[in-house]
């Protein structure tokens, strides 16, 4: 983490909103955030210095009651469903521990009336006075992102590992979430019904090298809808259609909201109720961690399950690594890694989605519901 300020207001535009930096005044910011404002202000004279030696994390053994405590982590839906894991294990340790949140503007909303971090979030940037206001700081900058490691661990382990701790029961490595009354309010405005039985299906994640062929998952919703033994069942389609990934299906027991959900609560009381999820790594995935009567089978490619959701209730997964030589290659780019995706087997030029993912056929997809639901 860096220390800058800046002889001038900078204002960021970033993916959820404008972000104001104002002048001589110092903030803590992220490698790569720093990287970024300076790189779009040539004209502007930044000072720029190391957070480290004012950096404290609480230890193992450290009483945080009457302490105050600090979490960063910048932004995406799924690494703050992840983080919220953290706040909830310290505060069910320390009942008066003050938590507050850090994130970007836009994800702000994703911590409305968590208990854990004191009722809400605090937008970036933060000023390096307030930082050290705070007696310990949990930054977690580029853990996810940046960690490519062939024998990395679980996420949930690195998260507390990050500050000390090495024994934190697995009951408490999993996302949780605050659901207000007001996340009901898309679904009562367009007349959802969430009563009975229903598959969520995540058609895309955000990375599209995460996606699962548009294809198969087509094919695998069909065979769903025309299993004799899901015949009660609905399914629901989220997702949005950002890279081009369009699932053109039309059944009566079939809700196409894809591109309809206008925030990413708005999914919450639709994962909160479902009995099953389909879908690739992605937040809808970590989303329904939240609720452990959700039963999730999740299809991986770049990364091996283990990762991300060792500790899920409810969990399963389809994963064919032995599709590729380089598997899992823990690869965060937006564009496949060609280098290494042509070892795999089968692999033909032009493809524009992971073998390994797609190794797992729509019918393997069906074998493990009718598996773990029947």
């Amino acid at each position: 983490m860096k220390v800058i300020s800046a002889n001038r207001p900078v204002f960021a535009d970033g993916k959820h909103g404008v972000t104001c930096y104002r002048p001589f005044c110092r903030y803590i910011v992220s490698d790569y955030e720093h990287y970024y404002l300076t790189g779009m202000t040539r004209d502007t004279q930044w000072t720029t210095s190391s957070f480290n030696p004012y950096e404290r994390r609480p230890g193992p053994g450290v009483d945080l009651n009457g302490k105050k405590v600090c979490i960063y982590r910048h932004t995406a839906y799924g690494d703050q469903l992840m983080i919220s894991a953290v706040p909830r294990y310290l505060k069910s340790l320390f009942p008066n521990v003050t938590i507050h949140l850090y994130c970007d503007p836009g994800i702000v909303d994703m911590w409305r009336n968590n208990p854990f971090v004191g009722g809400a979030a605090v937008p970036i940037p933060i000023p390096f006075d307030v930082a050290r206001a705070y007696d310990y700081h949990i930054f977690y900058e580029g853990m996810l992102e940046n960690n490519g490691e062939y024998d990395q661990n679980n996420c949930y382990d690195d998260f507390f590992g990050f500050f000390g701790y090495k024994d934190v029961p697995d009951q408490f490595k999993r996302p949780w979430i605050q659901v207000r009354p007001e996340d009901y309010r898309f679904v009562s405005d367009e007349k959802i019904d969430l009563t009975g039985k229903y598959m969520v299906f995540h058609t895309s994640p955000a990375n599209k090298n995460r996606a699962y062929p548009p294809d198969q998952g087509v094919a695998f919703v069909h065979m769903f809808l025309q299993h004799p033994e899901f015949q009660d069942w609905r399914v629901i389609l989220v997702g949005r259609s950002e890279h081009g990934i369009k699932y053109n299906l039309e059944h009566p027991r079939l809700i196409n909201l894809v591109d309809k959900t206008k925030s990413f609560r708005d999914l919450i009381p639709i994962m909160e109720k479902a009995a099953l999820f389909v879908g690739p790594d992605s937040s809808v995935m970590h989303l329904a961690a939240c609720f452990p009567e959700t039963v999730s089978i999740t299809l991986w490619g770049l990364f091996h399950p283990n990762d991300r959701v060792k500790y899920y209730p409810n969990h399963h997964y389809l994963f064919r690594p032995e599709m590729c030589s380089c598997s899992p290659c823990h690869n965060h780019d937006f564009t496949l890694p060609l280098h290494q995706c042509t070892k795999s087997v089968g692999w033909v030029d032009g493809q524009q989605y992971c073998q390994v993912l797609a190794a797992t056929k729509p019918a393997d997809i069906m074998d493990k519901v009718e598996e773990v639901m029947l």
